[in-house]
């Protein structure tokens, strides 16, 4: 996988690999892993980092319980933040240099009712070059409500430069940095960005996530060019350089990729 540029989808599983050449990372985009049993209820108590996050890679570690979890979206109705349990794929697939996996999941709750009825979470992940293009619709969320949105956990004397922009459902487009104080596998601490958004009834939030070793990942115009999003219906995005597109739809599911 580390040979070259590469994304490859197994639609059975509901995982995504992206593979750069340029700094050998291969990240993994979970849309389909989890370990809830048929019979089990979901639990925040049981939240585990090693299936609850949407992405791992080979040059970083889940954040600890306890810290901001990396590469994960909550939603927080009344004050207390949701996490994933049980994740439901909704497809996966790739084309020429590009691919996507899509799931879906109900938040979870620790400290009172384990779900607010009727809300669920609609996640979907682009992959193209190092670039993630993450995509979620938030659906039955209570008046008041807050989505959060991480990226990649690096330490500050890692070779690592993790970037999260917000392109559309943010307060605002740059991203907070969060400190984990117990790190991860691979540095003793570590920082986490985080992008805030708001959320009532059916929301879509969309932002674009990097991990690299390349110095100056650049702003997202740079890699995005437009981005348009039809209410909770669709979201189209034209990538910078070539003028590919990448259409997302909902109610059911649908991806797709045209290059000019």
């Amino acid at each position: 996988m580390e040979e070259a540029d590469r994304v490859l989808a197994l639609p059975a599983p509901g995982l995504l690999l992206q593979a750069t050449r340029a700094d050998g990372i291969v990240r993994l985009h979970n849309h389909g892993s989890h370990h809830v049993r048929p019979h089990q209820a979901e639990s925040a108590a049981e939240d585990d980092p090693h299936y609850g996050r949407q992405a791992y890679s080979t040059r970083t570690g889940p954040t600890a319980t306890g810290n901001v979890a990396d590469n994960h979206l909550s939603v927080v109705v009344g004050g207390r933040p949701s996490v994933r349990r049980r994740v439901h794929p909704l497809g996966a697939g790739h084309g020429d240099g590009w691919g996507w996996a899509a799931s879906w999941h109900r938040p979870v709750f620790a400290g009172g009712p384990p779900m607010v009825p009727g809300l669920r979470v609609e996640s979907v992940t682009v992959a193209r070059g190092r670039h993630e293009l993450r995509v979620h619709r938030v659906v039955g969320a209570p008046d008041g409500s807050l989505v959060t949105h991480t990226g990649w956990a690096t330490g500050p004397d890692e070779p690592l430069v993790s970037s999260l922009h917000g392109l559309h459902g943010w307060d605002e487009p740059v991203a907070g940095l969060i400190r984990a104080p117990q790190g991860t596998a691979f540095t003793r601490w570590a920082r986490v960005p985080r992008l805030g958004g708001r959320s009532h009834g059916t929301s879509v939030h969309v932002a674009l996530a990097s991990l690299t070793t390349e110095p100056g990942p650049g702003s997202p115009a740079e890699a995005v060019r437009e981005v348009r999003v039809d209410g909770g219906r669709t979201v189209e995005v034209v990538w910078a350089g070539s003028g590919a597109r990448t259409r997302i739809a909902f109610d059911p599911v649908e991806v797709g990729h045209t290059v000019r």
